[in-house]
Parts: structure tokens; sequence; C-alpha cells
């Protein structure tokens, strides 16, 4: 019968309910790349978010991933979450396209009472496997770079600068 009740119950408000908040690299990591992202959190612990990324220098290309995080832990003005992510990419002077899944841990810190502004942490591990053509393009002894610190990297480390609206 409980399940029952719980079908008629009203449904509870959450202050995360719709948050929109919207990331951009930090400034160290524009020598690199350029990426926003957008995240869409629908409840308390849950949240969806798009993510667009452009890197130029040595592995110049383009890739873009939907990511589901989970928030588990809250301490302070720490979130702490575990994420997982799909997408996929394209290394400019190739052809075809390579996939993108990863997962892993972040920590949302805020740095101010209202939680407007935020720095995204994450730290994972990424695949980013060939579906069609060669997208380590670094040439002059950057060959693997795309694999070691490119957009391919092995190792997902994130740091984001975000405001929430």
């Amino acid at each position: 019968m409980q399940i029952l009740n719980n079908l008629h119950a009203e449904p509870q408000d959450s202050t995360f309910k719709n948050q929109i908040t919207v990331f951009v690299n930090q400034p160290i990591g524009f020598v690199t790349k350029a990426r926003i992202a957008i995240e869409c959190r629908f409840t308390d612990n849950l949240s969806w978010v798009l993510s667009y990324a452009r890197f130029y220098q040595i592995t110049p290309g383009q890739h873009g991933y939907v990511e589901l995080r989970k928030y588990t832990k809250t301490e302070r003005n720490i979130e702490h979450v575990q994420y997982a992510k799909v997408g996929a990419g394209h290394t400019f002077g190739s052809v075809g396209l390579y996939a993108l899944a990863g997962a892993g841990v972040g920590q949302k810190i805020y740095f101010d009472r209202d939680r407007k502004f935020s720095l995204y942490c994450s730290q994972g591990l990424k695949l980013c496997p060939n579906i069609k053509g060669e997208h380590d393009t670094g040439t002059g002894g950057f060959g693997g770079f795309f694999y070691f610190a490119g957009p391919g990297a092995f190792f997902d480390l994130t740091f984001n600068l975000g405001y929430q609206f």
C-alpha cells in the first residue's frame, strides 16, 4: 500500500530543480583549448551536462559529449560528484571521427555564499578509440600527444569555472 500512497504524493520542490550552470575552462586551459559546458540539474543529486571543446596548438580539433553527474556528498562549500560521459570528436587534418567515453569523480567548489560562482574539478579515465581515420596528428616529435595530453588523453582531468543562473 505504501507504493500506492507514493503515487498520489505531492511532488517535493527542490532548490536544485532546473538549476542551470554554464562552465568555461580556467584561464591556463585557454593555451590549448576553449571549452563551454552547460549543466542542467534536474534533481538535488542528478544533472545532465552538454559540453563542446575546440582544441588548437599541437592537435587541433573539436569534440562534444553528454555527461551524467550524480552528486553524492556535500560538505560546506564542496559537492562531490561521480560522472560518466559519452561523445565523439574530430581532429582537423584527419578524415573520420573518434569516439569518447569516460567516467570518474569530481568536486564542485563554490566561491560564494549564494553558490553562483564555482570551480568544477574532475579526475577520471577516458577512452577515445578511432571510429574512422587516425587522429594523432602531432608531428615533429609530438606523435602520441593526442592520447597523452591532447583531446584523447587517457587521464580525464578538467578544471572549469562556472556561473549558476
